[in-house]
């Protein structure tokens, strides 16, 4: 991980304790306070939304040119090493 996205991910987590009212010295998991403020990592947020991309593709008519560069790069990445990537 590179110097600025580290920055950015402290920056985030400063965020959220603040807005949940915890200071860093209380030693609160960064995972219980996103319980807590019902939020969810920005991990699992970009995940989440490349599913639903993903699933906006495959509903896709085939001849739609975004279609069309998923499929070909899906059958790239699995006639490389034998398995989706």
């Amino acid at each position: 991980m590179d110097g600025g996205s580290d920055g950015q991910a402290r920056g985030r987590s400063f965020c959220l304790r603040r807005i949940a009212g915890v200071k860093l010295m209380d030693r609160h998991r960064l995972e219980a306070i996103h319980e807590q403020c019902a939020t969810s990592s920005l991990e699992l947020m970009v995940c989440r939304r490349t599913l639903q991309w993903m699933g906006h593709l495959l509903r896709m008519d085939e001849d739609r040119l975004p279609r069309q560069v998923f499929d070909r790069s899906l059958a790239r990445s699995v006639a490389e090493d034998g398995r989706v990537a």
